[in-house]
């Protein structure tokens, strides 16, 4: 051994720092060559992995990121050659594979080169030269790593190019063609390596591309040159540009000495097909687009009557009457200012609300009311000047702005008017139908400062008119509002937000008693508005009853929360919901209609919607809500008394109701746990509806005291903040998953399993 391998052997010679990156395998079953292989790559800076024989050669190369292999030929299992191929077809064929061997015949050599081989080293080996051998064999590596890397990209770069890409040498030889695989002629351009311009092409396209090439040869590059092509497809137009790529090595002004025959030339053909086509159409265009610009500007008007504009009636809506309202009073305003004395009336606001329109609607169908409301619209129009405003706010509403320096006797004058032409019968089929309407006037300035103040008062005056009988017009008064200018705001905030689709649904788990698993889910009506806030169901909901809108809105919740299951249903969920029906409801002709589209167009079935009704209803019910009741049960929707406790009903009224659930009232439920008196009503109550055959719901459920007793009383159903709190649409499925897969604390409490 040398002094220079004993060296290695006893760590006597520096070693540099390992480079982590480049890691070299070692295979040889020599654990002394082994490690004197492993000194010398340490010392020249590189990692060593080792392995001492062909299989645990195979897998170290697997598990490291080897920039380098070194294998002993003769080893147990797989030998070196065996190794060698196996792990060039594995790394490919830029990764150096150096086979050390004691064999340096011919054979060996071959065989070596044959196996994937990158260099063949004897032994005993030469360390000094083996340093250097590694060293460049590793850089060589790193090379072609690179060069690899960059010819790829530069044909990705190629291949997402559109157009064709030729490179000529200096006879005007194709030497290669680059053309993308969606391109027509891509076989026949590719077919052109090898040949010369001259055998190639056209007399007339040769003459050009040699033209373009002796500009380039020149100049450097070529002006762009135009060609056409006539193929089966049509014609086609190219763009021909052409520079001078100098010779591999040379500088500009070199080639052809030294060997060289002269510069190549890069060659760009790209497809100008539909810039010649929009060239010829140049004039065409130009006429389209003032055309279009017209037409632009046609449709942004569009859009603005769109925005501003009623579309059953033409009239203005709500959003152009408060706009062209809100100027009115600031010109008003600006017009006292400027005189410093206070001005006559200036404005009336006329709020114009028919009577007897919905059982048109309700009689001949949406269509007819449609038309009655045109007629009522071209009447309206007929009365009201053109310099005033008239606009519909929505339903049967409309409103008149009166803007005069006497607008005080106008608007009244005005008013008897529309009375008047809005008493003449309406054909409506074969039929004549009767309307009168309600009105209600508000004069500025001496009443109110703001638009929206003045809408209100005519809103609170007509409503006066309408607690007349109707048919009148009556000017506003500041008693009309004393009490009640915050409902008469929040009454036309309320309508406003059902037009616009801001009230919502929070929904609120019923759960079983002894298993605890979600029966079904109440939905509960919520609203939010910017001025008023959260707005309690006990303010709003009496609101709408008092005018007229709780039937609208009685449809809205209906449709929702069918729609709201049927999404729940295709996500897998399975449950019933409940609805709560107002006595006014009930007194709707189509409300058993209304139910059974709803369910018909979500596709679900009738025993998953819960109608509730509450006991008050029950109590006063007519015997059209008791058919009414009658005909939602005949279809299949299960009825529920809600608040049961609360009132005086009779035991005859609960078994002519054809309901199959009864809900305890929170108030008996509130204390259960420290009352007696309340435990035997609750009890009693639970055994009466069982003996009816009816479900018991206990709602109000706040505390797991209340809960145990409930249980052990026999009751069904609890609902309650101690179960959930009501939650948005969005939040009930993750709220179901996790009740899935979390123990429930409320069972042990209870003593159930839940």
């Amino acid at each position: 051994m040398s002094k220079e391998a004993q060296g290695l052997l006893d760590g006597q010679l520096p070693e540099a720092a390992l480079v982590a990156a480049t890691r070299v395998l070692i295979a040889d079953d020599d654990p002394g060559m082994r490690a004197m292989l492993r000194a010398a790559v340490r010392k020249l800076g590189f990692e060593p992995v080792l392995a001492e024989d062909g299989a645990s050669a195979l897998l170290a190369f697997r598990q490291s990121a080897c920039s380098l292999v070194l294998l002993d030929v003769e080893m147990p299992g797989l030998n070196g050659y065996e190794l060698c191929s196996i792990l060039r077809g594995e790394a490919g064929p830029f990764v150096p594979i150096v086979l050390v061997t004691g064999n340096d015949d011919v054979a060996s050599v071959e065989n070596a080169y044959a196996a994937g081989a990158t260099d063949f080293i004897s032994k005993p080996v030469n360390w000094s030269i083996l340093g250097h051998r590694l060293r460049h064999l590793i850089k060589n590596f790193g090379i072609q790593r690179d060069l690899q890397r960059a010819q790829a990209r530069n044909a990705a770069i190629l291949d997402a190019l559109p157009d064709l890409l030729f490179e000529l040498d200096a006879q005007g030889r194709f030497i290669q063609c680059n053309a993308p695989a969606t391109e027509e002629l891509a076989m026949q351009h590719r077919a052109l390596v090898g040949r010369t311009v001259s055998e190639a092409l056209s007399p007339k396209l040769r003459e050009l591309a040699m033209a373009a090439a002796a500009e380039a040869r020149t100049l450097g590059h070529a002006s762009p040159r135009t060609y056409r092509l006539h193929l089966p497809t049509g014609e086609r137009w190219f763009e021909l540009s052409v520079a001078r790529k100098p010779a591999d090595g040379l500088q500009e002004g070199q080639e052809g000495q030294g060997g060289q025959e002269g510069p190549t030339f890069i060659a760009l053909s790209r497809d100008v097909t539909a810039r010649k086509h929009a060239e010829r159409r140049i004039s065409d265009l130009a006429d389209s687009l003032r055309q279009a610009n017209a037409d632009l500007r046609c449709a942004n008007d569009q859009l603005q009557r769109q925005a501003f504009e009623d579309p059953l009636t033409g009239l203005p809506n709500r959003a152009m009457f408060h706009e062209r309202l809100d100027q009115a009073v600031q010109r008003t305003a600006a017009q006292g200012a400027a005189t410093g004395a206070g001005l006559p009336c200036a404005l009336g606001v006329m709020f114009i609300d028919l009577d007897g329109f919905k059982p048109i609607n309700d009689t001949f169908g949406h269509a007819a009311g449609d038309g009655v409301l045109k007629e009522v619209a071209r009447r309206l129009q007929s009365v009201v000047r053109g310099a005033d405003l008239l606009a519909r706010l929505g339903g049967d509403e409309f409103v008149a702005l009166i803007e005069s320096p006497t607008a005080d006797e106008d608007a009244m004058r005005v008013g008897g008017r529309i009375i008047e032409v809005l008493r003449r019968p309406y054909p409506v089929g074969r039929h004549r139908v009767s309307l009168s309407c309600s009105i209600g006037v508000v004069l500025h300035p001496g009443q109110e400062p703001s638009g929206d103040r003045l809408l209100a008062c005519a809103d609170a005056a007509m409503y006066e008119a309408k607690r007349a009988g109707g048919g009148s017009c009556v000017l506003y008064e500041k008693s009309m509002s004393d009490d009640g200018t915050e409902e008469v705001l929040m009454r036309q905030a309320l309508r406003e937000s059902l037009e616009r689709g801001d009230l919502v649904l929070h929904y609120q788990p019923k759960v079983d008693c002894t298993q605890g698993q979600v029966h079904g889910l109440e939905a509960l009506l919520r609203w939010e508005h910017e001025k008023f806030g959260q707005v309690s169901p006990e303010i709003f909901i009496p609101l709408a009853e008092r005018y007229g809108l709780i039937g609208a809105i009685g449809n809205w919740v209906i449709d929702t929360a069918c729609a709201q299951l049927a999404h729940w249903q295709a996500q897998g969920l399975r449950c019933h919901i409940a609805i709560n029906l107002s006595p006014h409801q009930l007194r709707q002709p189509d409300l058993v209609e209304r139910i059974g589209q709803a369910l018909g167009a979500h596709r679900l079935r009738p025993s998953q919607l819960v109608c509730e009704i509450t006991e008050s209803t029950m109590m006063e019910h007519s015997v059209q809500e008791r058919a009414t009741l009658e005909r939602i049960a005949a279809l299949g929707v299960r009825l529920s008394i809600d608040d049961f406790g609360t009132g005086y009903s009779s035991l005859a009224h609960l078994r002519h109701i054809p309901a199959q659930q009864l809900k305890i009232d929170r108030s008996f439920v509130t204390d259960l746990a420290s009352s007696e008196q309340a435990r035997h009503v609750v009890q009693a109550v639970i055994q009466l509806a069982h003996g009816l055959g009816m479900e018991v719901v206990a709602e109000g459920v706040e505390t797991p005291e209340q809960l145990q007793v409930l249980t052990g009383q026999g009751c069904d159903l609890v609902q309650g903040f101690h179960i959930a709190s009501p939650m948005p649409a969005a939040d009930v499925p993750g709220w179901m998953r996790d009740r899935e897969h979390t123990p429930s604390v409320f069972g042990a409490l209870a003593g159930t399993p839940w």
